[in-house]
């Protein structure tokens, strides 16, 4: 559903969680947000259909979504360098 394996979605779950401090809300835990931020990478699928998926409101859909976004943007600052002209 994700496009990965499981073993992959357990380790970026994990890092996420572990490494870039992704935490649980009152509304919403943490391998929710990235069941939820996965879902629509994965298919495309609109705010609508993220709210029906996962019964949130639109609101709390595009908040998670920026939040675990960010927090995937400072993991690809680690794993994606660029290369030093100088070298």
């Amino acid at each position: 559903m994700f496009r990965m394996d499981a073993m992959t979605f357990q380790i970026l779950y994990f890092d996420l969680k572990s490494q870039y401090g992704l935490k649980v809300s009152r509304r919403m835990s943490v391998i929710e947000k990235v069941c939820m931020f996965l879902f629509v990478l994965a298919l495309g699928a609109s705010n609508r259909e993220v709210q029906e998926r996962f019964q949130h409101s639109e609101e709390i859909v595009s908040g998670y979504f920026n939040e675990v976004l960010k927090i995937i943007c400072s993991l690809a600052e680690n794993i994606i360098k660029p290369e030093d002209p100088k070298l």
